[in-house]
């Protein structure tokens, strides 16, 4: 009876998540076409345009992964035969995770960076440094990412035998986290280092809307609305990494009880539905576009 209630459990998660992921397929799709026929058009694109689509296309393959693995292991019994196979698993959706992180702390310093004015010779060469290290600094990001996530990758994929079961109940939680410490201590501190920043540039831009409206400045003027607007999307965003740090830790823990996998799936899905409009909002040409394409659908 349980089994089989775990079964249809099984099935229903993996109906929503496939779902979600036919819902969100287009937008990814359109963020990543209309900024690489930007870049053919103009031979540039834009610090924000560059890590919003790699946040896009990380995304996307992390959901990928996500229902490919899932879809997997429903059809084999939740059963993988060899330790080269988790090893890949695990790689794949660390090196994802932690991707992910790591352009979302590139995009909260760029944003930093613009909102917040510091009269210091270092912060203002860091503002004028700053643009110059892009598209470059992306590829060392991803190979720092990789770095940090293959010896995590190695170390869980060793608690797996030829004829592991997925949820093993004789690995202890707290053994799996010790043997990835390194990673879970970078991908720690990447977040604080995102949500501190973030948490500076949002409390900058309510301060300036409270020194506007103290110099009598219309709340509805263009000016305070676009700070407004801007703080509102920080603060989403901040909430959607909040979301997204602790999916790999469950995905950690989800090794030793089967019912953490569910929450985690139901986590992910929240995270990956709520991603898309908040990096459709974090651009104007791509709200732009996505205007155009509707009133052109929709007349």
């Amino acid at each position: 009876m349980a089994s089989n209630f775990l079964r249809a459990a099984d099935i229903a998660s993996m109906l929503i998540d496939s779902t979600s992921l036919l819902m969100t397929f287009p937008g990814y799709i359109f963020i990543l076409v209309v900024n690489i026929l930007d870049w053919m058009k103009n031979k540039r694109l834009n610090i924000s345009d560059q890590i919003i689509s790699g946040l896009g296309l990380s995304t996307l393959i992390h959901k990928i992964a996500q229902v490919t693995f899932r879809y997997t292991l429903l059809l084999g019994g939740h059963r993988v035969h060899t330790s080269i196979i988790w090893f890949y698993i695990e790689l794949t959706f660390n090196l994802l995770n932690f991707c992910i992180l790591l352009l979302s702390t590139w995009l909260a310093i760029h944003f930093c960076l613009k909102i917040v004015n510091i009269n210091h010779k270092l912060y203002i060469y860091i503002q004028r440094m700053f643009p110059k290290m892009f598209p470059w600094i992306l590829l060392p990001s991803v190979l720092v990412s990789l770095l940090i996530s293959v010896p995590a990758a190695q170390s869980t994929s060793q608690f797996h035998s030829t004829s592991s079961v997925l949820f093993n109940a004789s690995s202890s939680a707290m053994n799996i986290f010790l043997s990835v410490q390194l990673y879970y201590a970078f991908y720690a501190l990447c977040f604080v280092i995102f949500f501190i920043l973030l948490l500076v540039a949002i409390v900058s831009l309510f301060r300036h809307i409270h020194q506007l409206q103290k110099n009598s400045v219309n709340f509805r003027s263009e000016t305070v609305q676009a700070h407004a607007g801007a703080a509102k999307t920080l603060i989403c965003l901040l909430f959607l990494n909040l979301l997204q740090f602790f999916v790999p830790i469950f995905r950690m823990l989800e090794r030793t009880e089967q019912r953490i996998m569910y929450f985690n799936v139901l986590l992910a899905i929240i995270w990956h539905i709520l991603d898309l409009p908040i990096l459709l909002r974090g651009s104007k040409k791509l709200q732009k576009k996505l205007h155009e394409i509707w009133f052109y659908l929709v007349p």
